[in-house]
């Protein structure tokens, strides 16, 4: 297991495009640790005989290419090659939740300015540890799709009918006590949901667990509350090689994240590049990955394209 990445600084800084030249050091370093996580276990895949999906890490994120905007100082990615895993590939976890911190956030602000009265609260689910990953993921899912059709179904009751709109996932650890899967999502509510509530409700349905959390977030910071839910892909790189090759097996191809009301279609997936400035002149900046240092500049790296528009 490699080095415990930094959440919030991996999504928070991530989650805005059209990086000022001066936060380029600090991209790289987050892509670099992401980077090294992912080497560190695909030695572990080696040595289990994971030969297909070691090759698949070993690709990733070994080159990226960078625009630098010189006329208005910023910096956006180009090019970059990567493997899509992003339930075994931190570097990948990153792009993914980035890319949806970055517009689901636009969502609810668009919301909230729509209707003064919606505020977004975090609401966190869990149920009773288990031994085995994919019948806890079930009864947790399962229970949660229950839940959750009380919204479409006349004459029922529960604090979930407050949410108008909602974003969620599955997050899932085990620290040797067995696998804990638990739910982390954003309502968005005109009434603030009822914790004592919310727990009996759950208790009723899932027969084994009451434990739930109820929080409003701060919308003048609210990178926190959303990183809570849009890390969940992150969260793989903390577990031991073992469970995280468990994990990827059980759940790949699994719908992790989901959502309903107004931030549902939400395009999410992320591209090999940021959001590009095809008018303005730029340099073209060529970085390698050098394991045991970080992203490298190469001696390539310099060229000015579409200095006429300067």
């Amino acid at each position: 297991m490699g080095e415990a990445l930094n959440v919030a600084n991996s999504l928070g800084g991530e989650s805005t495009e059209g990086f000022r030249k001066t936060d380029l050091a600090a991209r790289l370093q987050r892509y670099g640790n992401a980077r090294e996580n992912a080497l560190l276990f695909r030695d572990f895949l080696l040595s289990v005989g994971e030969v297909n999906l070691a090759d698949v890490l070993g690709g990733c994120g070994n080159y990226a290419t960078f625009r630098e905007y010189f006329t208005v100082g910023q910096i956006r990615l180009s090019k970059f090659c990567t493997c899509k895993k992003h339930l075994i590939c931190p570097l990948c976890a990153i792009r993914r939740g980035a890319k949806a911190l970055r517009v689901y956030l636009a969502r609810v602000m668009a919301l909230m300015a729509a209707d003064a009265l919606l505020r977004p609260f975090l609401v966190t689910l869990t149920v009773k540890n288990g031994p085995d990953l994919e019948e806890r993921f079930k009864h947790l899912s399962g229970n949660l799709r229950c839940y959750h059709r009380r919204r479409s179904r006349s004459r029922q009751s529960g604090e979930v009918l407050k949410a108008s709109s909602a974003v969620w996932s599955y997050e899932f650890t085990n620290k040797g006590k067995g696998w804990h899967p638990h739910v982390h999502a954003v309502w968005l509510c005109h009434e603030a949901p009822d914790p004592f509530k919310l727990s009996e409700e759950w208790r009723q349905l899932t027969g084994d667990s009451y434990i739930v959390d109820v929080r409003p977030i701060d919308m003048s910071d609210p990178i926190g509350g959303f990183c809570e839910v849009f890390k969940y892909a992150l969260k793989f790189s903390d577990l031991p090689d073992q469970d995280r090759l468990t994990a990827y097996r059980t759940l790949k191809g699994k719908r992790l994240q989901d959502s309903f009301g107004d931030l549902r279609g939400l395009d999410v997936e992320p591209s090999d590049h940021d959001e590009l400035l095809e008018e303005l002149p730029y340099i073209e900046r060529f970085f390698y990955y050098q394991r045991g240092v970080g992203y490298v500049e190469s001696d390539q790296t310099g060229v000015v394209y579409n200095l006429v528009a300067a």
